[in-house]
């Protein structure tokens, strides 16, 4: 069972207001609050204090005092709903800002009027405005005591994460954040590499582009400058492949690929309220015809699935493993708006992937907004960095394919690959001696064994099981929680993979393709394809 790090707050003025916040973040990390004068703790446990301008705070903000401490403003008095502010925050580069902060000059949003403060003597500024400082750190014996200028956001009861960690709005959480990770950085896992995606919704294989999208011309650029492609295509369209779309994509495979979109591409067709079998027939169809489009193409296709428009219950989540799918690429705020009454939908956002009912959910993000914010926080966080569109997006130019992957890439080194590679580089891990101890984030995963690993423990809630293999086919017999010898490897990669039971998708009588959701794709996809002979009149 994993330990929980015990943090104290200081008495403060309303407890509702902390606990409202502090137990979503009990959800997503191994943390255990304890309010002062409220419940009795054993100071030899603490691991943290957080002291507000309503508790004791100690002379010097917490120097010589064990543990570490996080200083910042108590609740103050605002309208709930209050208009967020616009301001400009510069970090500084210090090894205790958070990768990938360091240096960088962002525009961000508060809910309330900030109050800078005064340096005391051996403080460090790590973050400030043209107003004075806005964070900074102290250390003392080893022990390092931070403060904040920011006043934690406001959650109502029913309140979610994402609504105050998102990039328009990240800063006021991110001191205690990065405060919470460094105490749980004994224990803590490593995120999966930075790893990135470009995914456009609805094009085909029909010819060699499709309305704004011209694959050539994107293969072209993608190798230039180092991204890659992936176009959620429609099983429906896999009817037909023009061979000279088909030689584009195979000879460029590193930089274009394929994966699955829907079924027929009707309104709500992922998120309507099927039985059982009704939701079984409509994957085994688009299953069966994702088959046949690799069979005739020769091209392999990604068995992840991005719902049309980010329609998909909760319901057909789980179901889409028992159909060979991998993973779902959903937003979190479609995940959100389509499972409303869900419980687990105030949690979602702080993780690499999200789990719901055992299918990985990756996130992606539209090309619009505050794109660098949304850049910085999926990397802080450990996400993949998934941008998606349409076509449309690219009437402009394919510039803003060009300028977003150069904003991606000087974060360091980044991944750039289809998404069945990137879901399998989906796990956390973290070395005790020489066990290699993992937390599967996907369903079959290709674990980079670290060299001086000899032992393996996957670390997963999942009844199902795992089996594995090392890369050259090497068997090996996984028990979830228990260590495992490693073979003599030839090379330091294991595939692993969920024992869930597959379904046969050559039966798909079922469930068919009415003639209006034939007639609508045949119109969409005309419609799509004029628009570019349109805007050059």
């Amino acid at each position: 069972m994993e330990r929980s790090y015990q943090i104290r707050i200081g008495n403060v003025f309303d407890a509702q207001y902390w606990q409202n916040l502090t137990s979503l973040l009990e959800w997503v990390l191994p943390v255990k609050f304890i309010f002062s004068g409220k419940s009795e703790s054993d100071e030899s446990l603490l691991e943290g204090e957080i002291f507000t301008n309503s508790s004791v705070i100690p002379e010097g903000r917490g120097i010589s005092r064990q543990p570490g401490s996080l200083s910042m403003p108590d609740r103050v008095s605002r309208r709930p709903n209050a208009r967020l502010t616009g301001m400009v925050v510069e970090f500084l580069n210090d090894p205790d800002v958070p990768f990938p902060y360091r240096g960088r000059k962002l525009q961000v949003q508060v809910a309330a009027e900030l109050k800078p403060l005064t340096l005391q003597g051996g403080e460090r500024i790590l973050a400030h405005c043209e107003l004075g400082p806005l964070w900074v750190v102290v250390e003392d014996s080893g022990v390092k005591h931070f403060t904040s200028a920011f006043t934690l956001p406001e959650l109502g009861p029913g309140s979610e994460l994402r609504e105050v960690l998102n990039e328009h709005r990240f800063i006021e959480m991110l001191p205690l954040i990065c405060w919470l990770r460094e105490i749980c950085d004994k224990n803590a896992y490593t995120n999966p590499p930075l790893r990135a995606c470009f995914i456009f919704d609805d094009p085909n294989l029909h010819w060699t582009s499709y309305g704004f999208v011209d694959f050539r011309q994107i293969a072209e650029h993608a190798a230039r400058e180092n991204y890659h492609v992936a176009f959620a295509t429609i099983p429906l369209d896999a009817w037909f492949t023009h061979q000279a779309t088909t030689r584009v994509f195979r000879s460029n495979a590193r930089y274009m690929s394929l994966m699955v979109h829907g079924n027929d591409h009707t309104k709500q067709e992922l998120a309507l309220d099927y039985n059982s079998q009704a939701r079984g027939a409509l994957l085994q169809r688009a299953m069966h015809r994702i088959k046949g489009l690799e069979t005739k193409t020769g091209l392999p296709v990604s068995r992840v699935m991005v719902p049309p428009h980010g329609a998909c219950s909760e319901a057909m989540l789980a179901e889409l493993p028992r159909y060979g799918f991998e993973a779902a690429c959903i937003s979190h705020g479609s995940l959100r708006a389509h499972n409303q009454d869900k419980t687990w939908t105030r949690h979602i956002g702080y993780l690499p992937a999200e789990s719901i009912q055992g299918c990985p959910v990756l996130p992606r993000w539209g090309m619009s907004g505050n794109l660098e914010n949304t850049i910085l926080l999926a990397a802080f966080l450990g996400q993949p960095i998934i941008f998606r569109g349409h076509h449309q997006d690219l009437k402009g130019g394919i510039e803003l394919l060009n300028d977003l992957a150069k904003c991606i890439n000087r974060l360091g080194p980044v991944i750039w690959s289809n998404m069945t590679d990137l879901c399998r580089m989906n796990y956390q891990w973290r070395m005790e001696g020489d066990i290699y101890r993992v937390k599967p984030l996907g369903r079959k995963l290709l674990l980079q064994v670290p060299d001086q690993a000899s032992q393996l423990i996957i670390q997963d809630k999942a009844p199902t099981g795992w089996v594995g293999s090392g890369h050259n086919g090497e068997p090996l017999l996984i028990r979830v929680s228990e260590p495992v010898k490693l073979p003599g490897l030839k090379s330091r990669k294991i595939i692993i993979e969920s024992g869930t039971r597959t379904e046969d998708s050559s039966k798909t009588d079922s469930h068919r393709t009415t003639a209006n959701a034939l007639l609508r794709r045949l119109l969409t996809e005309g419609r799509d394809r004029l628009l570019p002979l349109i805007a050059t009149r």
